[in-house]
């Protein structure tokens, strides 16, 4: 595990009018939540990303948020990589990548790259749908989340000054942490050139269901429920 104590905490994504509204809503958690991420530290953005999250971590003082930062060699070597990367259940083939964690599980829920711009508002309502009362959902939309009976990756490329992809990834991610079998991952499309090349994404926000579907523009939770259900 990187040591907290050799990671600066300056980060100029989180000024002071952002922290005091983070600090409103991280009061409000119910549970405590657990940041993970995986890190390649000789990378520019592995490095902003972990100022980023200590920095986030560090706003209300004696809040329920707990921080650990692997660096991408700890999943690869020595007797525990095995171990290590399956309790962390992160991919880690676009890095950095950081999950969300709560009564001891994995949420499904993972962010590549750093969630500034428009994407910031994803990561804090991710921290408080997960760990604090979160925003309302109807218990019929519940029930429709968790009976989808068939794993489901999702994989929602973003800009971060996109307006409509912040939404499509709190709509996403809430599905995640209602149901196990689903995982939703936020990528910053702008990080991963072969990721782009690949799918010839051209315009954001763009979905990525089990690695073979692809979908463009904003989807209620609703419609990504029936989606989902279809989604094979």
């Amino acid at each position: 595990m990187i040591d907290l104590k050799e990671i600066s905490s300056e980060c100029s994504l989180l000024n002071d009018k952002l922290c005091q509204d983070i600090e409103g809503i991280i009061q409000k958690l119910q549970k405590p939540v657990t940041i993970k991420a995986v890190l390649d530290m000789e990378q520019e953005k592995s490095v902003e990303m972990a100022s980023f999250l200590k920095r986030f971590c560090e706003i209300p003082a004696g809040a329920p948020v707990n921080l650990e930062l692997y660096s991408v060699k700890e999943l690869s070597e020595g007797p525990d990589a095995g171990t290590l990367a399956g309790s962390l259940k992160l991919n880690t083939q676009y890095l950095p990548v950081t999950g969300l964690y709560a009564d001891g599980e994995f949420s499904g829920v993972s962010f590549h790259g750093i969630p500034g711009g428009k994407e910031i508002n994803a990561f804090i309502l991710a921290v408080y749908n997960l760990a604090g009362p979160g925003q309302e959902l109807s218990e019929g939309t519940k029930k429709r989340i968790q009976k989808l009976k068939r794993p489901v990756n999702v994989k929602i490329c973003v800009s971060l000054g996109c307006h409509h992809c912040s939404g499509l990834v709190t709509a996403c991610q809430r599905i995640a942490m209602l149901n196990p079998l689903i995982d939703a991952e936020m990528i910053d499309a702008n990080l991963y050139s072969d990721l782009v090349e690949q799918y010839q994404i051209s315009r954001v926000p763009f979905m990525i269901v089990n690695d073979k579907d692809t979908y463009t523009g904003p989807r209620s939770i609703e419609d990504l429920v029936v989606l989902f259900k279809n989604s094979r």
